[in-house]
């Protein structure tokens, strides 16, 4: 299994995992360019795409134009029921997917998209319909790697830990240092959306990570750290604060992977 993440911030969030066959997209927030660009590098082609999964209807996760651009490609694009009107009513391209007969609606069950098996769950933030993290599996010789992926939550739970336990590639948020929030220019109703239902801080990404380690069989492989604020923030510092709790689990081995704003991260392989 592969993980790249094309870009993850407040002004765009875009991601790809894939394995020898299939590859989903989950989430996407860049507009046409940037996207057929960065699937060029990657030597993949936009048809196959097995899907796109949505995990809330914030603009920073989905884009017009990408949408439609996938769409021409056939692509479907998949989202729990709780989101389908919220979508349906602010994005254009949403209500092309329904018309097309594109937009999917995920079971409570676990779907197959392409030749890899996916699971949603609800996380906590403040959007319109809720929001989802997924579970995305391969199934080689019947022993499955699983990449597990929430890029926006305002606090975490046993449940997310339980979704997260096991899997080989986890790609959580660790948006903010609480000093650099505090210290900042922003107004304090914002200030404190962002303490308690937005964002994750670096402190609360580093705690969960260890949570999932210790609720684990084996540590994973890569700890793919997402949504890291520009202005709250710096990937030194998150970078920092997971790499202290794995290393406090004597897990110091795995990987932690910054992503950015507008710039590709590596790609990962679990």
């Amino acid at each position: 299994m592969h993980i790249r993440v094309l870009g993850s911030s407040s002004a765009g969030n875009c991601t790809l995992i894939w394995n020898g066959e299939s590859t989903v997209m989950v989430d996407c927030g860049f507009g046409r360019t940037y996207l057929r660009s960065n699937l060029e590098s990657l030597d993949l082609d936009i048809p196959p795409i097995a899907g796109l999964l949505i995990t809330h209807a914030h603009s920073d996760h989905v884009n017009d134009t990408s949408v439609d651009l996938l769409l021409q490609n056939r692509v479907p694009v998949y989202v729990r029921r709780e989101l389908t009107r919220h979508l349906r009513r602010m994005y254009p391209s949403m209500q092309r997917a329904a018309r097309e007969g594109l937009l999917v609606e995920l079971s409570a069950g676990g779907d197959t998209v392409g030749s890899l098996d996916v699971d949603s769950f609800p996380v906590h933030h403040d959007s319109p319909g809720g929001c989802f993290g997924f579970g995305v599996a391969d199934r080689p010789g019947g022993s499955p790697a699983r990449v597990a992926i929430a890029t926006d939550l305002g606090f975490t739970d046993e449940a997310l830990v339980e979704r997260f336990a096991g899997a080989r590639g986890l790609v959580i948020e660790s948006n903010h240092d609480l000093a650099m929030l505090e210290n900042s220019g922003r107004p304090a109703w914002l200030k404190k959306r962002i303490r308690e239902i937005g964002h994750l801080s670096n402190d609360q990404c580093a705690d969960f990570v260890g949570s999932v380690v210790r609720a684990s069989d084996r540590p994973p492989g890569a700890v793919v750290l997402a949504h890291i604020s520009q202005e709250c923030n710096t990937n030194e510092l998150a970078e920092r604060a997971t790499a202290g709790a794995l290393a406090r689990d004597g897990c110091s081995q795995v990987r932690v992977v910054q992503t950015f704003r507008a710039t590709a991260s590596a790609i990962v392989t679990v």
